[in-house]
C-alpha cells in the first residue's frame, strides 16, 4: 500500500501519525509501503490525501487496475488528531471496499429450448403443401345415381386455414343407366386439431362437371347428344388421424346441392333428374409438408 499526500495537506496533517493510524486499521490486511512511490503491480493500494478547499478534505483510492473512487471529508469542526484519525479510518474502508473480489457479471440465463409439444403446436400456423388422392363415392336420389371413382387435390396453408383445387371422375349406374361424371372445382376451409395426431377439417367447395349419359338421352337436347355439364357446391367434414409425419389417414362426408339440375329419359321412356341433394363420402390418405419452425421466431412469440 502506497500513501501520499499533497503538499497543501502536508502542512496542515500529520504525515507520520496518519500513516501510523492507517497500519492500525489495516492490522494485517495491508502492509504499507514506506515510500509513496514504487514499483506498479495488480495488488498495489494507491492512496491520496488533498486538501480539495481549505476545510473539505478529499481522499482517492485505487486498488490494482480498478477504477479510483472519490470521497471528500468536511472538516471544518475536526482539528488536530481527531481529522488524523477521521482520514485514516475512511481511507482505511475504501482499501477494504477495492480489496474485495470482483464479483463476475451475471450472464443472463440460457433460454430453454422449446419442447417438442411447443414446437408442434407452433408447425400448426406455418405455411404447408398438401396432397390428398382418395377414393370417394357418391350419391345423386332423385336419379337414382352411385358413382365412385377417385379424387385427389393439392392445397396450401397458412395459419390454419386452406386453400386447394381438386378434380373428380365418377362413374356407375343410374335408374336410367351409367353416367361418367368428370369435374374440377376450388375448396377452402379449416382446421382445429384435437391432439397432435387428431383433427377436423371443415370445407366450403364448389365445381363444375362434364357429364356423359350411356343408354339415355337428354331431354332438351338434340337426338344423339350425350354430354351436358353441371354444377355443385356444398362443404365437408372430415377427421383426419396422423399415421406418421408427414402422413395423415382423412375420412369425411361432403354434400352438396346440384346448381345446374338436368332431365334423363331412358330408352325405356321413364324419365328422371339430376337434381337437389349430391351426397358424397371419401376415404383418402393426406401428404402435408410443412415449413420449418424458426425456433427464434418462437422465443419472441414467449415461447421459451
Amino acid at each position: 500500500m502506497r500513501f501520499a499526500l499533497s503538499s497543501s495537506a502536508t502542512r496542515q496533517l500529520s504525515e507520520p501519525r496518519l500513516r501510523r493510524l492507517l497500519e492500525i486499521e489495516l492490522g494485517d490486511e495491508a502492509v504499507l509501503a514506506p515510500a509513496p512511490t514504487g514499483p506498479l503491480g495488480d495488488h498495489v493500494a494507491y492512496i491520496w490525501v488533498d486538501l480539495a478547499e481549505p476545510s473539505t478534505v478529499a481522499i482517492e483510492v485505487r486498488v490494482g487496475v480498478r477504477t479510483v473512487e472519490r470521497r471528500e471529508i468536511a472538516d471544518a469542526e475536526l482539528t488536530g488528531d481527531i481529522a488524523v484519525r477521521v482520514i485514516a479510518i475512511a481511507a482505511a474502508e475504501m482499501v477494504r471496499a477495492q480489496m474485495r473480489p470482483l464479483r463476475p457479471p451475471k450472464k443472463p440465463a440460457a433460454p430453454k429450448p422449446p419442447s417438442p409439444e411447443e414446437i408442434e403446436a407452433a408447425s400448426r400456423q406455418v405455411d404447408a403443401l398438401t396432397w390428398t388422392p382418395r377414393a370417394a363415392a357418391v350419391f345423386v336420389p332423385s336419379a337414382g345415381a352411385s358413382l365412385f371413382g377417385p379424387t385427389a387435390d393439392l392445397g396450401f396453408r397458412r395459419f390454419g386455414a386452406s386453400a386447394h383445387v381438386f378434380a373428380s371422375w365418377f362413374t356407375g349406374p343410374t335408374d336410367f343407366g351409367s353416367a361418367r361424371w368428370f369435374e374440377l372445382g376450388l375448396a377452402g376451409g379449416y382446421r382445429a386439431w384435437v391432439s397432435p395426431s387428431l383433427r377436423f377439417a371443415g370445407e366450403l367447395s364448389a365445381s363444375a362437371a362434364a357429364v356423359r349419359i350411356a343408354d339415355a338421352r337428354l331431354v332438351g337436347e338434340p337426338p344423339g347428344m350425350v354430354d351436358t355439364w353441371s354444377a355443385r357446391a356444398g362443404g365437408s367434414v372430415s377427421i383426419e388421424w396422423r399415421v406418421r409425419e408427414p402422413v395423415w389417414l382423412t375420412l369425411g362426408v361432403n354434400p352438396s346441392a346440384l346448381l345446374r339440375p338436368f332431365d334423363v329419359q331412358a330408352t325405356s321412356g321413364a324419365r328422371s333428374s339430376f337434381e337437389g341433394v349430391f351426397v358424397g363420402a371419401a376415404l383418402g390418405v393426406l401428404f402435408e409438408e410443412r415449413a420449418p419452425v424458426h425456433l427464434k421466431a418462437l422465443q419472441n412469440n414467449g415461447v421459451q
